[in-house]
């Protein structure tokens, strides 16, 4: 019997939304996240998924975002300073970037209610340098 749990992949990630119309105009429209037929009896929940089959799920609730700037998903694009713009034209604020040890750009903005999302490039996975 293996002694570690093998993962395949990341099947979807949540986020706690105030208005689920408003943040399928963020995830939906602006995005291309498509929306999918949702698999629960809760119409709180609105799933979307991706090319690859990776799931976000949108939880409508009064308490959005469940802890603001703590909990965050990335999505991986190929053209970064495209992705910013796009986004910066649609009103939203590069909140702080740069690029990580492996060579990996990324940034962080605030979806329409608040949760924390970053945008990044494919993880360079070179051994990091010594930290100082």
């Amino acid at each position: 019997m293996p002694d570690k749990v093998k993962i395949a992949q990341i099947n979807h990630v949540t986020t706690m939304v105030k208005d689920t119309a408003r943040a399928m105009e963020f995830y939906n429209n602006l995005l291309g996240i498509k929306q999918i037929q949702s698999q629960v009896d809760n119409p709180a929940i609105t799933w979307l998924q991706l090319d690859n089959g990776v799931m976000v799920h949108l939880i409508e609730t009064a308490e959005a975002p469940a802890k603001p700037g703590n909990i965050h998903h990335a999505f991986q694009v190929d053209n970064l300073e495209e992705t910013q713009e796009i986004l910066e034209n649609n009103g939203f604020e590069i909140l702080r970037g740069g690029i990580r040890y492996d060579g990996q750009a990324y940034f962080f903005i605030e979806d329409p209610d608040g949760n924390s999302v970053e945008f990044c490039t494919t993880s360079g996975y070179a051994p990091a340098p010594p930290r100082p």
